[in-house]
């Protein structure tokens, strides 16, 4: 390894981003998750699937382990989305929360990793992908609850992103990455990501 690639490799850090998903009956979002369950959800008294959050949200308090530093949560790199899809928060002016902080760092590529695979992750994938960011989904950091596991990972791996394990994704990351020039390849000021004119 040369001086140079050994200074780049040591000051290379991966920006991280934490989104906990968590709805109230009473948020005033309609679609078709809201019509299917009912302003209460299915059973609400002895829930299959809680679709709802009734009583304050200590599960959605990420891990100790994995937490991000109160400097992160200043940073506003935790936040919580009302949505599966969790660039479907959005600022003041419309515009969506972690697109806005992604973009503003030139970062064109995401990694995925959390829970539900058939749910949150999946429909995150879509969204990164609809907005021009290469999807990295790392198969092995994803799980769910339901029997779909392997059914989602195929469907993302062949239409929308890279399933990679975790042993892959360090692997790559410590021997194969380089980093690129900030626009090079995709741009910021479409919502697509296509290349700046």
């Amino acid at each position: 390894m040369s001086l140079d690639e050994s200074q780049r490799r040591s000051s290379f850090s991966a920006c991280i981003a934490w989104s906990a998903w968590s709805r109230r009956f009473d948020y005033s979002i309609s679609n078709a998750m809201d019509r299917w369950y009912g302003p209460r959800g299915l059973r609400p008294d002895d829930p299959e699937n809680a679709v709802y959050v009734f009583t304050g949200t200590p599960g959605i308090k990420p891990l100790s382990e994995i937490a991000p530093a109160e400097q992160d949560r200043k940073d506003g790199w935790y936040y919580r989305g009302k949505h599966l899809d969790m660039f479907w928060t959005f600022t003041e002016d419309g515009r969506s929360y972690l697109d806005e902080k992604l973009k503003a760092l030139g970062i064109d590529t995401i990694v995925i990793v959390g829970l539900w695979t058939d749910e949150c992750i999946l429909s995150t994938t879509y969204a990164g992908s609809s907005r021009g960011y290469d999807v990295v989904l790392v198969g092995d950091a994803v799980a769910t609850a339901t029997a779909n596991q392997e059914i989602a990972l195929r469907v993302a791996n062949s239409t929308v992103a890279k399933v990679l394990t975790t042993d892959e994704v360090i692997h790559y990351m410590e021997n194969d990455f380089v980093m690129g020039k900030p626009g090079v390849v995709k741009g910021t000021r479409f919502p697509d990501g296509r290349k700046d004119d």
